[in-house]
């Protein structure tokens, strides 16, 4: 196999060892045991955190000269902005959820309204500036099969995978009645925390490729 050939699908091993991962835990371990796993704190979700700072570090630990820091600076914000999200930092500074539109609606204190929406604007204006400048690339890209773009849509696919089994569970058991057993809730549980968790290593493996892509490029120049 041709080296394009596996580096394209690289971005696939972290979110398929994170279902593997999830179901062994899930019919191996107790419920009780799987929950303390990947409750908020927990290991797992502190593992994410960490695997994000590490990405932010290593997004600077390999400069190339004359490279246009502004998309490394750009990607780094929302990097960080993910680890954020993980502690929940936007819910522990007010109480509520700043990335609701009701909390600058109604009346959440103005200090912390001056505060947040900020930081808010800054993280959104980032990844406008992100999206104009690379969206319709990465879509020529995918089409092409090129391994960053397959990535980039790997990534997206398992984000919104996780954020649906998370709504899924509130979704089941208010519209439905639906109350999940100990062992679907476990695997299903471990597949949510167990997931984000791969997305810092999928977005490794993008840093990688680009690695790549810029090394070969040289090497042919």
């Amino acid at each position: 196999m041709q080296t394009g050939g596996w580096l394209r699908w690289a971005a696939l091993v972290p979110p398929a060892l994170a279902v593997l991962v999830s179901l062994v835990w899930g019919t191996t371990l107790p419920h009780d045991a799987v929950i303390a796993l990947i409750h908020e704190d927990g290991p797992v979700e502190s593992l994410t955190v960490l695997l994000y700072l590490l990405l932010a570090l290593a997004l600077w630990c390999v400069p190339r000269p004359g490279d246009d820091t502004r998309p490394r600076a750009a990607i780094t914000v929302l990097v960080l902005a993910l680890a954020a999200r993980e502690l929940d930092l936007h819910k522990h500074f007010t109480g509520g959820s700043v990335l609701k539109v009701s909390f600058y609606l109604h009346d959440a204190p103005l200090l912390h309204k001056l505060v947040a929406l900020p930081i808010l604007l800054v993280i959104l204006a980032t990844a406008a500036w992100l999206a104009l400048r690379y969206v319709r690339p990465l879509w020529r890209d995918l089409r092409r099969g090129r391994p960053l773009a397959v990535t980039m849509a790997v990534f997206f696919a398992t984000l919104v995978l996780t954020k649906l089994i998370d709504r899924s569970f509130a979704i089941l058991a208010e519209d439905f009645g639906i109350v999940m057993s100990a062992g679907l809730d476990a695997v299903l549980s471990g597949m949510e925390e167990v997931g984000e968790c791969s997305l810092p290593l999928i977005l490794a493996v993008g840093l990688g490729q680009y690695q790549h892509e810029r090394a070969s490029g040289s090497a042919a120049g």
